[in-house]
């Protein structure tokens, strides 16, 4: 006689997932950001920060962005182009040939460490994994050369001021070795709000070579490289075009800095932050 079977019970999660759909995750990844704007803004008042903290407690805070970040990736794929660009470049390592290097800033899942041929630092400042570290970029000590390849999926767009996103790119540069390469992917409106070639200027003014991108609906994919100093101002007019180049910079900055305009996104860099070719 058979028994009857028994149904194996799938545990429930405690908490139920804030955000399901990815319309609602747009809507937490947009309100998310301009609560955190008004937060890091020094001439907000008290009572409009208040509001903007009570917003995001409404909102589900870091943990709803976060899911909402998680599904929203799954539309972009970011890690197969980043896989793509690296085998068209010929960066990807032959049989015997050690990993390359990389550091994903702003980590949400383990695609990249999927791949054998990248050793993977990946970090995130709210991990969500096990093999993610829980640490903010700011943090993350500033060793030149340190890395091949620096990957960073919607991560500048979340940096609350224009001087810190300058800082972060900075950093980045000197992060990568020479012929490394940075991967950036940012929101379509804010390349739209500071312009493809002023964001191309800005990278270039850091030392960083923009040698591939394209854009999908939501989201721009930037490869830049890390110039090799040696070669990048060789001649004369090479030099006239790095000084005109940085004054551009250091102008656009100035002006960014001096907006009242918070809710527009910009990068600012310092005179310390040029490269110099």
């Amino acid at each position: 006689m058979r028994g009857k079977k028994t149904k194996v019970k799938v545990p429930k999660p405690l908490f139920a997932p804030i955000v399901r759909s990815m319309k609602r995750a747009r809507e937490v990844t947009s309100a998310f950001h301009a609560h955190t704007r008004t937060l890091s803004d020094g001439a907000a008042s008290a009572h409009a920060k208040a509001a903007a903290l009570e917003a995001l407690d409404e909102l589900g805070g870091r943990q709803a962005y976060q899911e909402a970040s998680v599904l929203t990736t799954t539309r972009h794929r970011t890690s197969k182009w980043t896989f793509a660009v690296l085998t068209k470049r010929g960066m990807r390592p032959k049989k015997g040939e050690r990993a390359l290097r990389a550091l994903e800033v702003g980590a949400i899942n383990t695609d990249l460490m999927s791949a054998k041929w990248l050793d993977v630092r990946a970090i995130d400042i709210k991990s969500q994994h096990p093999k993610i570290v829980q640490r903010d970029f700011f943090d993350e000590v500033v060793k030149e050369g340190a890395y091949d390849v620096v990957h960073s999926s919607m991560v500048l767009n979340c940096v609350p001021t224009a001087a810190q996103r300058g800082e972060m790119l900075a950093r980045t540069a000197k992060m990568l070795r020479v012929g490394g390469v940075f991967f950036l992917y940012i929101p379509v409106r804010c390349v739209k709000a500071m312009t493809h070639e002023t964001l191309v200027r800005f990278l270039r003014a850091v030392g960083l070579r923009v040698v591939e991108h394209k854009a999908t609906p939501k989201v721009m994919f930037y490869c830049a490289e890390k110039v090799d100093p040696k070669t990048a101002a060789s001649t004369q007019d090479k030099v006239e075009k790095c000084k005109a180049r940085e004054e551009f910079v250091l102008r656009t900055s100035a002006q960014t800095l001096a907006s009242k305009d918070t809710d527009a996104f910009s990068v600012a860099l310092e005179q310390r932050h040029m490269c110099g070719f």
